[in-house]
């Protein structure tokens, strides 16, 4: 990263220029601190976000055998890519997984599945008072419109098709509904982002 940023001297000046910029614009700007509100409706989000990720990953039984079909998970494994094994425990299952081979492994089949599992169920409040407080946040709140932002840009990245595809050759014909569920999750997400953004 230093002789990157500052092994020449005209990329040296150019990065002592962005990083000054940088700092003189933090320095300056009046930073939007959130209202209790958005606060809560944060910890709401979180909470529904987290439960909701947790079911699929964890509670369902369909979903250590679907991932280790769906996606190329144990043949990654067996690269020896890291400086780590793939798994903290050989024999355990997807909580054992680093982080790298499970988002890597669905990268792989352009799910991005870690990414915004869950997510779309914090969004998609039932409540219109929290629909409206979600839009808000995102109009009047810079860090939360990043993040919007953010997850609009992971899901844009998927793509149903290679999903699907990995899906009908690869997966138990009884553990394709979890593939369908998975996707309708991604539908939902991607509609939740479009409500609160309007794009």
């Amino acid at each position: 990263m230093i002789r990157q940023n500052f092994g020449d001297l005209e990329i040296a000046q150019r990065s002592l220029d962005i990083y000054t910029a940088a700092l003189l614009r933090e320095a300056f700007i009046k930073r939007v601190e959130p209202k209790q509100e958005w606060r809560d409706e944060m910890e709401r989000v979180s909470e529904v976000s987290c439960n909701s990720y947790r079911h699929t990953v964890r509670e369902d039984p369909r979903f250590v055998p679907y991932f280790r079909q769906a996606t190329p998970e144990l043949e990654l494994g067996k690269l020896n890519i890291g400086s780590r094994p793939a798994k903290r425990n050989p024999k355990g299952g997807v909580e054992s997984l680093r982080a790298i081979p499970w988002t890597f492994a669905w990268a792989q089949t352009r799910m991005h599945l870690s990414a915004w599992l869950g997510v779309g169920d914090g969004l998609s409040p039932s409540d219109e008072k929290d629909k409206a407080l979600l839009r808000e946040m995102y109009e009047e709140w810079p860090w939360f419109r990043e993040i919007i932002s953010l997850i609009s840009m992971l899901i844009s990245k998927t793509d149903f098709s290679i999903t699907q595809h990995y899906d009908d050759l690869l997966v138990d014909p009884k553990l394709m509904s979890l593939g369908d569920e998975v996707r309708e999750k991604l539908v939902q997400t991607r509609r939740a982002v479009i409500d609160i953004s309007g794009r």
